[in-house]
């Protein structure tokens, strides 16, 4: 008996550990991905009803119609209100938190229920009792499954963790950057000791938490610093542009974010080649969208080629984690140049 007693908060806490409760567990109804997932969840689920209840596609599609006229407004109001309640709740209990967003469509479709009303909409005796029902009941679907998701995800950022630690800072390339200062360190001490720190920043963003938002100019203050240090070691050969454009001041982006696409441009461009190899890293704000664009020359070798795939899988992870479906990366050959380009919001969707 005590021993079952003892076992049982050891379980709860190796569960927590394994799969944390989310600190924000109320659907974000300002993100693409979630606003998707609900709509087409709700029409479905509204189209199969109809389908069940209406057997001439003629009636069903009529009662779709007249079911639509409530679930639309209601469906809209409730994802605003999550918006909302996301963005400006204030530091609250997660069962608080749970209790508003199951709420927040019943409340909604009463609302919509009282605008429909005076357009000569009518109903049973009982059909809005039903109507809230259902309200409550797609809310606590919906809210339980986004929690679901996001402790779903959390092993995923820890693993996402792990491989920054062995893939962005490889430790060739730490071992190449300690030889490189001891070269330099007797001819040119000052240069040395910049390198020190360049690589003592690296390190330190690396073991931070992968999911942190920096300012744009730290990360590419970031960039810079690890190109140096290359450059050191690879000469003048290595050619980095740097084309930024107007961007908003207070603009961030998740911690190494940029740097591992440079690096992976300078190992399969200027370590694969004998000659010049020019970088193009360019930065844009289109709306209230950063678009991040980087070119490098391609290996010829085919295998080699391939490589420089590694860890384009890992950041499409991680801004699949943080900006659901908003975040965006698309990859292309031109020319014998590997185009990688990186879409993602301005506004703040992570932990900061």
């Amino acid at each position: 008996m005590i021993a079952r007693e003892v076992a049982a908060p050891v379980a709860a806490r190796r569960e927590e550990t394994a799969a944390p409760t989310p600190r924000l567990v109320g659907p974000d109804g300002c993100n693409v991905g979630v606003v998707l997932r609900v709509a087409l969840g709700v029409n479905a689920a509204l189209a199969l009803a109809t389908l069940a209840t209406q057997p001439q596609w003629r009636a069903a599609w009529e009662r779709f119609l007249d079911l639509s006229a409530i679930a639309q407004p209601a469906l809209l109001m409730t994802l605003l209100a999550w918006c909302g309640l996301r963005r400006f709740l204030p530091e609250t209990s997660v069962a608080t938190q749970r209790a508003l967003a199951w709420a927040t469509p019943v409340a909604c479709a009463g609302v919509a229920l009282l605008l429909a009303s005076p357009f000569g909409a009518s109903f049973s005796a009982g059909a809005p009792g039903a109507v809230l029902a259902i309200a409550l009941a797609a809310g606590v679907v919906a809210q339980h499954y986004f929690e679901l998701r996001e402790r779903a995800f959390s092993p995923a950022v820890t693993e996402a963790r792990f491989q920054a630690l062995q893939s962005r800072i490889r430790p060739h390339f730490f071992f190449n950057s300690l030889n490189t200062v001891l070269a330099v360190v007797r001819s040119d001490p000052a240069r040395a000791e910049r390198m020190l720190e360049a690589v003592a920043e690296l390190f330190r963003a690396v073991m931070g938490d992968v999911r942190k938002l920096v300012p744009l100019e730290q990360e590419l203050d970031l960039c810079r610093r690890y190109v140096e240090i290359e450059q050191t070691r690879l000469g003048d050969r290595l050619q980095v542009e740097w084309d930024i454009g107007a961007v908003h001041p207070r603009a961030r982006v998740p911690q190494l974010l940029l740097q591992p696409v440079i690096e992976n441009a300078v190992r399969y461009g200027a370590e694969r080649q004998a000659g010049d190899c020019r970088i193009v890293v360019r930065v844009r704000q289109l709306g209230f969208r950063l678009e991040i664009f980087v070119s490098n020359p391609m290996a010829k070798d085919p295998l080699q080629r391939e490589g420089n795939q590694i860890g384009l899988a890992n950041i499409r992870g991680r801004l699949a984690l943080i900006y659901d479906l908003e975040g965006e990366l698309t990859t292309r050959v031109r020319h014998d140049r590997f185009e990688l380009t990186m879409t993602i919001p301005v506004e703040k969707r992570a932990n900061a």
